[in-house]
């Protein structure tokens, strides 16, 4: 069995993923030193912490890893919950519950922000910071309903269930807007990243703002130097440094700043120090985390608002920096101007090019308004499409340059707001040169058509030889007996009547004959117009009688009588059918071909086009050709071109339609022609 197949089935064990295992023990470890902390931060005679940082830990960690971690964060933090409750003297029974418990709310805060904005993104953002405090409030609003029903049922106090229910919700909702930030926001960044980012006074000054922030927490919290009841305007010392943080620095600093004033507050408050005295003796610790909890939610809204503030002008900057290198290096001439009157306020270099103004500042005064270069007959176009707000449209438009050149521009035009006003933003592209070619590459076609169109007549010398030689014999004919019946005495003018006519009949053949080879063979601009598919057939059958009888085929038309017109040029269309019916032709001219039929057919199809079917007997096309005869220059035939059928398929899409092939082996072969119906 190879090694794939036993992985497969189960019978080989999965490599290990180290970095899942890593990431598990380091939950592991910062729940167990969070579990310590909580645990000494206990106020008597309440079995719960003023903070409890594991769950918030753990949610923590859950934001930062992907879903498919989560089971093993949650297994990583099971051995450190037991050991630092069990060596804290808990029962058992309590410290499954509250591990229930904690994973409860960690995971209800995850499931809110991964279903609302999917990630913190470093606090960066209102929304972001809305949802988190969402997830900070409902997390630990039913987990506490848990946590205050087990600490009840396994007996481990005998306080009321709202006060434990009351306390624990306090607790945690502090640990969560406590350390959460702190680790979301520097999870984002990353130390390394803010550090490249700083500059050398930017350091300085978060070095200074932390020192100042923890000289004065301390003093104000922790040194007992104060009297706890002379102090309560000390309690406001720690704000412009917290304000400092969110105004300079962002969510990252400013969430370490809060965590460095949330410890020390507890701490001074659990060591007898500090205005948060009275809270330890009266065993609540609601006053503190009443004052920690209004600091926190203004003060991460506002670093979320500046944040986004500084990301949004840091976008703008980059977006006028992106349009300024745009406008500046763009190859085509753009203008920026007044929409009222259209004065220019600013070109860049290729529109100074563009319509020979010398080089120097875009002022009004030395540039004049486009429109004073444009066309008369165009004025009308470029005062529509300037009409036209957020206008992108291309339109053809002849501009002169100050030197007196003409030029064919493509002109688009974009209504924008520059500081309060209305103005235009205008493109032009040159496409003198590019119009040049495409006259020139249709005239090349025009001649490469004409000259395969009379190409392809030189193929029936004989047969039109032959279709004229008979009205002329006619007519030399009933001529030489006229001239015998005048030489009677008295002249026979009774039969010269019949004769005359006969003359006349001949005459308007041969000349129908010449008036359709002058037509076949004319060289001139396309002209459109209505034309009846069927008329148009039975002109080219007409044409090509003789050939046919000289060639020994057989021809079958079946026109349809409801057949709508088409929009297309006679002589293109003519020379395109003329051609099918040639190539079908030579291709029965093979040995082993008995019966020479061509078919001819026109059909009004149900989706409102006009098909033409021309139909060989002969061997057919094979199925790996059936594009490969269209190309041009490819040929079966030894003395053919490969022009013939190319021709037909770019005058058939000239005209908006297709032309196909259809073939079964040894059945002949079906030519469609497809033109949309007018």
């Amino acid at each position: 069995m190879s090694e794939s197949a036993e992985a497969a089935l189960g019978l080989r064990p999965r490599p290990i993923d180290w970095r899942l295992l890593g990431a598990a023990l380091a939950v592991g470890a910062v729940y167990y030193a969070g579990a310590k902390v909580g645990l000494a931060l206990t106020f008597a005679p309440y079995p719960i912490s003023v903070l409890w940082p594991p769950n918030s830990l753990l949610l923590a960690a859950l934001l930062l890893a992907p879903t498919r971690w989560w089971w093993a964060l949650i297994l990583g933090a099971l051995p450190a919950h037991l050991l630092a409750e069990l060596q804290g003297g808990v029962p058992v029974a309590m410290v499954l519950c509250w591990f229930v418990s904690n994973v409860s709310e960690a995971l209800i805060g995850a499931l809110i922000l991964r279903c609302t904005v999917g990630t913190l993104a470093g606090l960066a953002t209102l929304r972001t910071v809305l949802a988190f405090f969402g997830a900070a409030l409902v997390g630990p609003l039913f987990s506490s309903f848990l946590d205050a029903g087990f600490v009840r049922l396994v007996g481990w106090t005998e306080v009321d269930y709202w006060d434990l229910w009351k306390a624990r919700f306090f607790t945690n909702m502090l640990a969560t807007l406590t350390f959460v930030p702190v680790i979301v926001s520097w999870g984002t960044v990353g130390p390394s990243q803010f550090l490249r980012q700083a500059g050398r006074l930017r350091l300085l000054e978060a070095s200074t703002l932390l020192a100042g922030l923890l000289a004065v927490s301390m003093i104000t919290f922790d040194s007992g130097l104060p009297e706890p009841t002379a102090t309560p305007s000390l309690l406001y010392l720690p704000l412009p440094f917290l304000l400092w943080a969110a105004l300079r620095f962002g969510p990252p600093l400013t969430s370490a700043a809060f965590t460095i004033v949330a410890f020390l507050v507890i701490w001074g408050a659990g060591h007898g120090r500090g205005p948060f005295l009275g809270a330890v003796t009266h065993d609540s610790a609601l006053p503190i985390q009443l004052f920690l909890l209004s600091i926190a939610v203004p003060l991460l809204i506002l670093a979320a608002v500046i944040e986004e503030r500084r990301q949004a002008e840091r976008r703008l900057r980059s977006s006028q920096e992106l349009f300024a290198t745009a406008f500046r290096s763009s190859p085509d001439a753009i203008a920026i101007s007044h929409r009222s009157d259209g004065r220019i306020i600013e070109v860049n270099e290729r529109w100074l090019a563009l319509l020979r103004y010398p080089s120097g500042p875009a002022t009004s005064e030395r540039i004049a308004p486009l429109a004073s270069h444009v066309a008369l007959l165009d004025r009308p176009k470029l005062f529509a499409l300037s009409g036209e707000v957020g206008n992108l449209r291309d339109v053809d438009v002849t501009l002169r340059d100050t030197q007196g050149g003409t030029h064919q521009t493509l002109v688009s035009v974009e209504a924008v707001e520059l500081e309060g006003e209305p103005c235009l933003v205008t493109t032009v592209r040159d496409v003198t040169e590019q119009r040049a070619a495409e006259r020139q590459a249709s005239e090349q076609r025009q001649q490469l058509t004409h000259l395969t169109r009379v190409a392809s007549l030189a193929d029936f010398t004989g047969a039109l030889a032959h279709e004229l030689n008979q009205p002329l014999t006619a007519i030399l004919s009933n001529a030489q007996a006229a001239q015998r019946f005048l030489a009677h005495q008295p002249p026979n003018v009774y039969e010269l009547r019949p004769i005359l006519a006969e003359i006349v009949e001949a005459d308007k053949r041969a000349g129908l004959m010449i008036h359709r080879l002058r037509a076949l063979m004319k060289k001139g601009q396309e002209e459109f117009a209505r034309l009846d598919l069927n008329p148009l057939v039975s002109e080219v059958l007409d044409f090509a009688h003789g050939e046919f009888v000289t060639l020994g085929v057989a021809v079958t038309a079946t026109l349809s009588r409801d057949l709508p017109p088409v929009n297309g040029d006679r002589v293109q269309l003519q020379q395109l059918v003329l051609n099918l019916m040639t190539n079908a032709c030579e291709a029965m001219q093979v040995p082993g071909v008995t019966e020479k039929r061509l078919r001819v057919k026109t059909v009004h199809v149900s989706d409102g086009r006009v098909e033409l079917v021309i139909s060989d007997t002969g061997p057919g096309i094979a199925a790996d050709q059936f594009e490969r005869v269209f190309e041009p220059f490819y040929t079966t035939k030894d003395s053919g071109l490969g022009l013939g059928l190319a021709i037909c398929r770019t005058i058939a899409r000239a005209h908006g339609g297709s032309l196909t092939a259809e073939s079964s082996a040894g059945h002949g072969a079906s030519l469609r022609l497809s033109l949309p119906a007018v």
